[in-house]
């Protein structure tokens, strides 16, 4: 004699309706938006931290990292630069240590080529040290900046202008402005005016009757 198996009932898929469409998108713009502010305000940051960072006490929480970047951000914004200062600190003798190991490596190695190799990183480290150091100097105190209106230098006579403005035409032409000394000098004849002017020189005409006279 067979049993019969008890059917199972599947629930019924529900259509999805316009608001639920619109549900999903918020939520999925949402996400968008949480992405992108993790990943433009240093948040991201942190896990690199997390990978690089050796394992001290079986590694770092995240969480923990988390928490503590909105509190130095307050602090800094605060004006309190120790956590920097103290950054920069470390930096510079960190590169320092490893500039002193990289000089010290290069200086007994036999071949030229892993000598000039190891110089070469001992150097950079000694650049980066030093640059943290200025980094460190300018945050401590920061350079003045001074805005000067105008400075005209000269070794010798200089003439300078300042807020005089070309006066233009009808025309658009700019027009020179002439000192009043000039209104006494005549000016020269022009191809129009140059017929009511005497001529300068005899023409051969009147040279002829000036002899016969």
């Amino acid at each position: 004699m067979t049993t019969k198996k008890p059917k199972v009932r599947t629930p019924a898929i529900r259509a999805s309706t316009l608001e639920d469409i619109a549900q999903q998108a918020k939520a999925k713009a949402e996400a968008a938006r949480n992405v992108a502010r993790v990943a433009t305000d240093g948040t991201f940051n942190i896990a690199l931290v997390k990978l690089y960072m050796p394992k001290v006490n079986d590694g770092v929480d995240l969480h923990a990292l988390v928490d503590q970047l909105p509190a130095q951000v307050k602090a800094i914004a605060a004006g309190d630069l120790t956590q920097l200062e103290s950054m920069l600190l470390t930096q510079a003798v960190a590169l320092q240590s490893m500039f002193s190991d990289l000089a010290l490596r290069g200086r007994d190695q036999p071949h030229i080529e892993w000598q000039r190799m190891l110089m070469s990183l001992a150097l950079k480290c000694a650049s980066g040290s030093r640059q943290a150091i200025v980094a460190l100097a300018e945050l401590r105190m920061p350079k003045s900046v001074t805005f000067a209106k105008q400075a005209n230098i000269s070794s010798g006579p200089q003439q300078v202008n300042n807020g005089v403005a070309v006066p233009t035409g009808t025309t658009g032409k700019q027009h020179t402005a002439q000192p009043a000394s000039w209104g006494a000098i005549e000016s020269l004849p022009t191809p129009d005016t140059a017929a009511a002017w005497p001529p300068l020189l005899p023409t051969a005409a009147e040279a002829v009757n000036v002899g016969s006279v």
